[in-house]
């Protein structure tokens, strides 16, 4: 599990980024820059996340420290909307930056793209069994399991969980869901979707503890969360 480093001194966006992120990762706080370098040296992070207003010591001053010995991913939240501005953020040594008040959808996405470019790829092993929340998927022996519950599924609603827990949060729309999954043209196929989506769902939501894994986007389409 990658470990991600959160620096904010205000109490309840800190509380929110720890909520978001730690489902999927191991989260480590910090509240000040001077927090932020000593569990910066000591955790050694995959990503941090950083503010820039921050007591005792600026973002950017824990920014430069960081780059001093340090390559790792630094995504910046700012209130700054000055794009030359931004830009000296990247040129100081950031990998990205979100503008308060951010997206969360947005931010799980940052997030993923910058521990994707850092992180080794996964073992042909690991690849084998995914993991979202309570959902287990092993796909050498098409086997699923829901808070440790054994999931019997058809070929189309497994294959649609498997394809949703590659890259979970990803909004999958219908046309795209139904194509990549059935292997054909997206014609008039909306209810044969909606209600394997709807078998699917009713299914994990019998055996899970917290029964909000599929999601609908009204409009578009579909996600795991």
């Amino acid at each position: 599990m990658a470990k991600i480093l959160i620096v904010e001194d205000h109490q309840d966006i800190q509380a929110l980024l720890r909520d978001v992120l730690s489902p999927y990762y191991a989260v480590i706080q910090a509240y000040d820059g001077i927090s932020a370098l000593a569990q910066f040296h000591q955790e050694a992070p995959d990503l941090i996340i950083l503010d820039l207003m921050l007591p005792n010591v600026t973002g950017e001053s824990v920014l430069t420290t960081i780059r001093k010995t340090s390559s790792v991913p630094v995504l910046v939240l700012t209130a700054i909307q000055d794009k030359q501005k931004t830009v000296a953020l990247l040129q100081q040594g950031a990998n990205d930056y979100l503008t308060k008040p951010f997206d969360i959808d947005e931010l799980l996405a940052r997030v993923q793209v910058q521990l994707r470019q850092t992180l080794p790829a996964p073992s042909a092993k690991a690849q084998d069994q995914l993991q979202v929340g309570e959902i287990t998927l092993n796909l050498k022996r098409h086997a699923v399991t829901v808070n440790n519950q054994p999931l019997t599924l058809p070929k189309k609603e497994y294959e649609m969980l498997a394809l949703m827990m590659r890259d979970p949060h990803q909004v999958f729309d219908k046309q795209q869901l139904y194509e990549q999954v059935w292997g054909e043209p997206f014609m008039n196929a909306d209810n044969t979707l909606n209600v394997h989506i709807s078998n699917l769902r009713t299914k994990i939501n019998d055996l899970a503890k917290d029964p909000k894994y599929i999601v609908s986007i009204w409009g578009i389409g579909v996600r795991l969360i």
